[in-house]
Order: structure tokens, then sequence, then C-alpha cells
């Protein structure tokens, strides 16, 4: 008698074979490999998020200080509020903004803003307790072509 002919007759009693020791041996196995990646995974996404808000705030420094030194070359002392105007609400509270103006004398010049802002952090506790604040600094230059 074959061995296929003996599970065959008797289909109440479990074959034991070499394929399904291993596979008692995997139990549970796709459970800790989906677990592991899962971490993987959602700390990758986490870096990417953690980036594109880094993005965002350099883009937002950027444009503030832009508007900044347009404004600051309109009229004096209107840099300030302009640089804070163009920032988004959520990047306000913690930024600054200055203006300083090369054309004191002469009837040509320039005028350079710079606007710090402080990169927002994924509003998770256990990661601010981590990383320290950070801070972006962004500096645009607005030539003028007379004396104010």
């Amino acid at each position: 008698m074959t061995r296929t002919e003996a599970v065959l007759i008797d289909a109440e009693t479990p074959v034991q074979t070499q394929g399904n020791r291993r596979a008692s041996r995997e139990r549970g196995s796709a459970t800790i490999e989906f677990t592991g990646t899962f971490f993987i995974w959602l700390t990758i996404v986490m870096v990417c998020l953690q980036a594109a808000l880094a993005m965002f705030a350099l883009s937002q420094a950027n444009s503030a200080a832009r508007n900044a030194a347009r404004a600051e070359v309109v009229t004096v002392g209107a840099g300030q509020s302009a640089g804070k105007a163009a920032l988004s609400a959520p990047l306000r509270s913690g930024s600054s903004t200055s203006c300083t103006s090369s054309a004191m004398v002469s009837s040509t010049g320039s005028v350079t803003c710079s606007v710090t802002v402080a990169m927002p952090i994924l509003a998770l506790d256990w990661i601010t307790e981590w990383v320290s604040p950070v801070t972006v600094t962004r500096d645009a230059e607005q030539p003028m072509t007379e004396v104010r």
C-alpha cells in the first residue's frame, strides 16, 4: 500500500508530513512580520509628514520675507506687519520680522528683510520632548529706485 492510499483509507487520522511540521513551527510569524513592517511604515510616514511641515515653513518664511521687503520699499515701517500678515495663522505666533535699508544717503539702494519662523513639529508629546525647537530664517532683498 502506498502512502497516498493510506491517506485515502484513513482520512480521520491526520498524516504528519514535512510541510505540516514546518507550517506548525511558523504559526504566528505573519503576525510578527506584520507588526514589524507596520511600525517601519508608520515611521516612514511620520518622517515624510515632518519633512512636508519643514518645507511648508521654509516656503512660508520665504514668501513672508519677499512680501515684507516689497512693502518696506513702498512705505517705511510697513515691512514688519506685511511679513507677519503673509504667514499662515499657525506660524505667526513663533515668528519675527526685521527690515534694514541700505539707502540712507544715495538715491538708490535696497531693503533687506529677514523673517524667522518656528518650524512646526508633529503634535505628539513624546516627539516634542526629544526634539529641540527648530527655526527657519529667510532673507529677501528688494531694490529701491528713489530715496523715501
